[in-house]
């Protein structure tokens, strides 16, 4: 969604179809124009197991800087296993 001229916020959710449950949300925030991007997203994603145990967590921070008409990089870090 753009908030303003050049500055957008996102959101999402996947669904798993196996095991009928939301498995991820996401949310971000970033700048974007003709020549340079930077955004940074935070996911959680839920690992489901058999039986009725809590699901595993994964939490992952993401940023990303671009130069649109050059290149661009990105760079995750995360953890898992937290509840």
């Amino acid at each position: 969604i753009k908030v303003a001229s050049n500055w957008v916020v996102q959101g999402a959710a996947r669904w798993d179809l196996e095991a009928n449950k939301i498995n991820q949300y996401a949310l971000g925030a970033g700048y974007v124009d003709d020549c340079f991007v930077l955004a940074a997203n935070y996911v959680t994603s839920y690992t489901y197991q058999a039986g009725s145990q809590p699901p595993v967590l994964s939490h992952a921070f993401m940023f990303q800087i671009g130069l649109r008409t050059i290149a661009q990089t990105s760079t995750t870090s995360s953890s898992a296993g937290m509840q």
